[in-house]
């Protein structure tokens, strides 16, 4: 069976995304990573950087708009990181 990919879009300038959130949820974005310092990524706080992955996939398929943002913030080579271990996004 075929998970339904998700529409990211890239995050609305007026949005209320904050951190708070994630935090208290045990996962970060961090911007500036990688090679290149171009990559956005999410990391685990109080748990894996997997489980952090899991944890935001899984909020997003289930239609969480807040998850599904913090996802569209990720450079593409992370969100193709995370739907090769996850599933598509």
């Amino acid at each position: 069976m075929t998970m339904p990919s998700l529409a990211l879009t890239s995050p609305d300038t007026q949005s209320q995304f904050s951190l708070v959130q994630a935090h208290q949820e045990g996962w970060t974005i961090l911007e500036g990573c990688g090679p290149e310092h171009a990559d956005t990524q999410l990391r685990g706080v109080t748990c894996s950087d997997q489980n952090a992955w899991w944890q935001v996939a899984r909020q997003a398929r289930q239609g969480s708009p807040y998850h599904r943002e913090a996802l569209s913030r990720l450079s593409s080579s992370e969100r193709e990181q995370i739907s090769l271990r996850f599933g598509p996004l």
